[in-house]
């Protein structure tokens, strides 16, 4: 059998490694029968040129060392290819890692890149821009953009902008229309699952399938301010669908009227687009290595 040629793309803004540091845990814990390289970015788009150029290059697996937003620069060229996908968890949130059960830990991480087990899942797409994890619009997308604008990540620090804008943010009327239905709804947020989470295990899909062709579209009303801890505890417990402030749906493609055009949250990250939004699921479309034989959540 051919060795395996890998790629480590690391995004140092994120990562607590160097790139040093991440040499020593790969010529530790890899496979000896695995051949590696690393480059670290530098500036943003980095990730995805880097890895697109390791595609043309034949790089078998291209592991991104980063949080969602590098993992969703990484797979963009790799979607509809031969080339792999690896996730070493290196941001604040890492949902899209939690979700297909990956270590947090990055020696353990690399551990199992060593079993080469891979999954086909399901990608999906906002207007053409394609996202791995998740997507939101409403509320969700107002704390991403405040997040980026302060320059911090973490939960804590989530936990202060959703606690500062909370009270003052306005509900939006959203029109949606799937599956040959039209509905019209009053919103604080609406998320497009692929994957389960937002990350640091804030489960807003508990029942999302990652490989099953669907997006979970979830729509949460706004809440009073002393509903927030139970809100949290059944966001943490895999329960969120049972509160009586959400509503949810299956489709394999969607569009989504806002009253005007405003930024959208992809994988973490705060995206301006116009007023209508079209979903659309690319079934089995990324090739990613995983721990077990089968996940959900």
């Amino acid at each position: 059998m051919p060795r395996k040629k890998l790629i480590f793309i690391l995004n140092p803004i994120t990562a607590p490694i160097n790139t040093g540091q991440l040499r020593d845990l790969l010529i530790r814990e890899l496979d000896k029968d695995l051949d590696f390289d690393i480059i670290e970015t530098a500036k943003a788009g980095d990730a995805g040129r880097f890895a697109e150029k390791a595609a043309k290059d034949e790089y078998d697996i291209i592991v991104a060392v980063g949080g969602d937003g590098t993992v969703n620069e990484i797979s963009k060229p790799l979607i509809g290819s031969g080339t792999i996908l690896g996730i070493l968890p290196a941001g604040s949130g890492n949902g899209l890692a939690r979700h297909l059960h990956i270590p947090l830990n990055i020696s353990e991480a690399i551990r199992t890149i060593n079993k080469l087990h891979v999954i086909d899942i399901d990608t999906a797409s906002v207007n053409g821009r394609h996202f791995v994890s998740i997507a939101g619009i409403g509320f969700d997308s107002k704390i991403a953009n405040a997040s980026k604008k302060s320059g911090k990540r973490g939960f804590e620090t989530y936990f202060k902008l959703i606690v500062t804008h909370y009270l003052k943010y306005k509900t939006r009327s959203f029109k949606l229309s799937f599956d040959g239905k039209k509905i019209e709804r009053e919103a604080l947020l609406i998320s497009f699952a692929n994957s389960g989470q937002f990350g640091y295990n804030t489960i807003i899909a508990p029942q999302a399938d990652i490989c099953d062709g669907l997006l979970d579209v979830v729509i949460v009303k706004k809440f009073p301010l002393w509903e927030i801890p139970d809100i949290l505890r059944l966001l943490f417990t895999r329960r969120i669908h049972k509160s009586s402030y959400t509503e949810s749906f299956r489709a394999s493609e969607l569009k989504v009227w806002r009253e005007k055009g405003k930024r959208i949250n992809i994988d973490g990250e705060s995206v301006k687009m116009g007023r209508m939004l079209h979903f659309k699921v690319h079934p089995r479309s990324l090739k990613v290595l995983v721990p077990g034989n089968r996940l959900n959540s």
